[in-house]
């Protein structure tokens, strides 16, 4: 069962058809990235270190201010996807002159 103080950031999911270790990348992912602090030591209660720092490590959900503050949090030394991604492509030329 989803805490009910993590639906505001399940937008757009079922939340009451969610269990709470199947979806743990979306809701970790989204409580790190949109949650408050209560929210956040909840999550850090809720799920191992490892969890969180695979979730960290490997999620494209999170923005790079947040993988920062979780690689520092953390002391995560292996790559993190949202640091080493761009978050938008780049534009291709629309006219050939």
């Amino acid at each position: 069962m989803i805490p009910k103080e993590f639906k505001k950031y399940l937008w757009d999911s079922r939340v009451n058809d969610m269990d709470i270790e199947t979806y743990k990348y979306l809701i970790i992912s989204r409580v790190l990235e949109h949650g408050n602090l209560r929210d956040v030591k909840k999550i850090l209660s809720l799920y191992s270190s490892e969890d969180i720092i695979e979730i960290v490590k490997n999620s494209t959900e999170i923005s790079k201010r947040t993988g920062y503050f979780w690689k520092y949090y953390f002391n995560i030394q292996e790559p993190i996807k949202c640091l080493t991604m761009p978050l938008t492509k780049k534009q291709e030329k629309l006219w050939i002159y």
